[in-house]
């Protein structure tokens, strides 16, 4: 395996699946003129791309199916980071999940979700997820929380830039890109929830 030296590029990301495991660009040119000051995007970890990579898109090509398909997968437990939160396609397959005893922790916007300028929508299934019995937070400890992430059982994780919402079905320029089965990669995220998980305070229903 190839390890990155201080001034190494790493691709990740949906890029990772078209590479080698570990492989990486240099860019020492790139920081020829800047004094190093790139340094600081240089990712923070270098994992070998393992597992099965998946993507799809929208305006309604596949994208939300591939979100619903993850969640429905799941069998212990779930966590979600949500900038907008107004799908009723994912509120139900949570739901679902709820039901057949997945546990579930989601992180939302707070702002996006439950200001007086946000989709009611947002409010009614973030409320219809704590009244199942879902764990439920709100953060409003960033100025954006723009994050879009499912961690499934701790081994399978969804990104992209794909918000769970309807316009990002139908409307929207999206992408989803899943890796299944990939526990180092799911632990990587499921840190970051933590943290976000403990700036967030508990989302109190509403009807």
């Amino acid at each position: 395996m190839f390890y990155p030296s201080k001034t190494t590029l790493i691709v990740a990301g949906v890029w990772a699946s078209l590479l080698l495991p570990g492989w990486a660009l240099p860019i020492e040119p790139m920081l020829s003129n800047t004094g190093g000051r790139f340094l600081k995007a240089v990712a923070s970890e270098l994992e070998p791309a393992v597992g099965n990579f998946e993507v799809a898109f929208s305006p309604n090509e596949g994208a939300e199916q591939l979100v619903v398909r993850v969640i429905d997968s799941t069998k212990l437990d779930l966590r979600v980071l949500a900038y907008s939160f107004t799908s009723a396609r994912v509120t139900q397959a949570i739901l679902r999940a709820q039901k057949r005893g997945v546990k579930i922790y989601m992180v939302a916007d707070e702002q996006n979700n439950l200001s007086s300028t946000a989709s009611p929508k947002a409010r009614a299934a973030l409320s219809a997820l704590v009244t199942a019995g879902a764990n439920v937070r709100v953060t409003s400890a960033y100025p954006i929380h723009h994050d879009k992430v499912i961690i499934a059982d701790g081994q399978t994780v969804q990104t992209g830039s794909y918000n769970y919402s309807e316009a990002a079905a139908s409307k929207n320029s999206e992408n989803v890109f899943v890796n299944w089965n990939n526990p180092r990669l799911a632990q990587l995220y499921a840190k970051h929830f933590e943290r976000n998980w403990s700036t967030a305070k508990k989302f109190e229903p509403s009807f």
